[in-house]
């Protein structure tokens, strides 16, 4: 083989190597997440944490996931005819800048379809992907709710 044919694609693969390793920097943070403890008779749990877009451009998260799920949804709580009802999103956009806190009685994820329910001090593997590919991913505490919850649909 030919060391002027070899070399050209040796450099090739180690400028596009390094560029995906010096990547850019991630387009969300995540800050804050926790996941509800419930009793182990649960199929679904809900996960909370906070968003924030650091890039100049709109963010779509576009999916999740956990180690522990079937499958991670978006839902949001709105009223209904005097009712609070949960709704299934099937994304989550962010302007440049914004700061999204995913709250019980708000937006939040739906852990479903759980292989078991996470123990009390627990970490859960969670991830978010973001339109374009890019993937977040984090650990978050299993903890107790701190009162009464506003948040009752764990029958889905």
């Amino acid at each position: 083989m030919n060391i002027f044919r070899i070399f050209p694609v040796v450099s090739l693969l180690t400028l596009v190597a390094g560029a995906v390793l010096a990547g850019n920097p991630a387009p969300i943070a995540v800050s804050q997440p926790w996941v509800r403890a419930l009793p182990p008779t649960q199929a679904n749990t809900a996960a909370y944490l906070v968003i924030e877009n650091q890039s100049g451009a709109a963010v779509t998260i576009t999916g999740a996931s956990s180690d522990i799920a079937e499958r991670v949804e978006f839902h949001t709580t709105r009223e209904v005819d005097g009712y609070q009802r949960m709704e299934q999103l099937q994304q989550l956009e962010l302007a440049p800048g914004q700061r999204l806190e995913l709250a019980p009685g708000g937006t939040h994820l739906m852990l479903l379809g759980l292989q078991r329910m996470p123990a009390e001090a627990e970490q859960v593997q969670l991830c978010l992907l973001v339109a374009g590919g890019e993937e977040t991913c984090f650990s978050a505490e299993v903890r107790r709710d701190g009162g009464q919850s506003s948040h009752e649909h764990h029958h889905h």
